[in-house]
């Protein structure tokens, strides 16, 4: 066997090797529990939208730098050292108590995730573009690991659901052992050929990823902001929803299943999110996630707890669609040499936002109770879809009539 055949069985060792370091990433255990679980430990709900918060601190601070790590010393080594961190940070769990031992829990898992968030992506890419994998192989990238990542956090709930038929402690100890499984998978992988940053020193190269994500086009610098910004709409839903279940009195065994129903959903509304894309159009798909969210925050408390759990559909499905489809139009328009910095700047944009805001919706919630926050949302997520979402329609529909210029007219220039 030559040694191209055995580097090329490697590569495609890396599809799946990845998936499945994505699978078990997520695999929380102790997710759909989260907030009771906090509040058990003497945690307010401020407290917890704050712990949060300190989660998109960490990965704010650290988020872009190890995106450009990963750009320069590769994407595997990367990977690795994420793991380790998301390894320790389950364990963790084990001992955490109060607020600033669970801020210990989320620190660790907050340099994990920022070491493979961004990493995990170029990787599978370089690793396509390897293989010369077409372009609409290349495409359903994001969507088979976004839709990996949530049939794994489905998974996970239903395993809570049956842990928590004995206590919530053996879910603590289940979570803190699978926590280590992405370590061991990630020694499979390989580094895929690929281009890498230039000398030109840091500050040259981030001044150059910044201004390339700004102004090559409209439509990917719209798409970039919209990752940053828009995806809080839906967000907050998953921090609200485990206390609208209390509220609505729910015991914690329906928890589980409940959320494993809404990872499913988001899993479908991910894998086939291109197909949704060509059968809606671009127009129609980003003019409903930017309106969904609104509609799911208002159904939320209205309906009771069948129409709220349908209600809340909407923020599984638009999230589904919206990160798949915004996620691939900001890979397909940046060169493979900075695709995992540029990825971690998209992931620095959102969780800077929620740093800004988490905090503040916790105030409101412990202030004025779940309706207020719940039409204020509301509010703010129509906000977000006049300010940013109709714009990039706007953007994406002047690209498309450029594209069809182009092909009627040979001669001209190229978008």
């Amino acid at each position: 066997m030559t040694g191209k055949t055995l580097a090329q069985r490697a590569l495609r060792r890396n599809l799946n090797a990845t998936l499945v370091v994505g699978f078990f990433q997520v695999f929380l255990v102790i997710m759909p529990v989260a907030v009771p679980f906090f509040q058990s430990k003497g945690l307010s709900m401020q407290e917890v939208f704050s712990l949060q918060a300190l989660f998109a601190l960490i990965v704010l601070i650290t988020e872009v730098p190890s995106g450009y790590v990963a750009d320069l010393f590769g994407r595997k080594r990367t990977l690795l050292i994420g793991a380790a961190f998301c390894g320790v940070g389950h364990s963790l769990l084990l001992l955490a108590d109060g607020f600033w031992g669970l801020a210990m829990f989320e620190a660790a898992l907050a340099i994990g995730h920022s070491l493979v968030s961004g990493a995990d992506i170029a990787l599978l890419y370089d690793t396509e573009l390897a293989l010369g994998r077409g372009e609409e192989e290349q495409r359903q990238v994001v969507g088979r690991l976004y839709s990996v990542r949530t049939v794994s956090e489905g998974v996970a709930g239903l395993v809570c659901s049956v842990l928590l038929l004995w206590s919530m402690d053996l879910a603590v100890l289940v979570q803190a052992v699978i926590g280590w499984l992405p370590l061991l998978v990630t020694f499979a992988l390989v580094e895929p050929p690929g281009e890498r940053l230039g000398e030109l020193g840091h500050r040259a190269n981030m001044a150059r990823i910044c201004r390339y994500l700004m102004t090559h086009s409209a439509v990917l610098r719209l798409a970039f902001l919209a990752l940053c910004v828009w995806a809080l709409t839906t967000f907050y839903a998953v921090w609200l929803l485990q206390k609208l279940w209390q509220e609505q009195g729910l015991g914690l065994s329906h928890f589980g299943y409940l959320w494993a129903a809404l990872s499913l959903v988001a899993a479908v509304a991910g894998r086939w999110a291109h197909k949704a894309e060509a059968a809606m159009g671009s127009t129609g798909l980003l003019l409903f996630i930017g309106l969904a969210p609104a509609v799911g925050y208002l159904g939320l408390d209205t309906f009771g707890i069948v129409g709220g759990f349908i209600a809340s559909t909407t923020f599984w499905v638009s999230r589904g669609l919206g990160l798949v489809v915004l996620r691939d139009a900001l890979n397909r328009r940046i060169p493979s040499e900075f695709r995992a910095t540029a990825n971690s700047l998209a992931s620095f944009g959102f969780r800077g936002a929620f740093v800004i805001t988490g905090p503040f919706v916790g105030y409101v919630f412990d202030l004025w109770g779940m309706s207020v926050t719940l039409t204020l949302l509301a509010v703010v997520t129509l906000v977000i879809f006049a300010g940013l979402i109709v714009p990039l329609v706007v953007a994406v529909r002047t690209q498309q009539r450029e594209v069809a210029q182009a092909v009627v007219v040979p001669d001209a220039p190229a978008t």
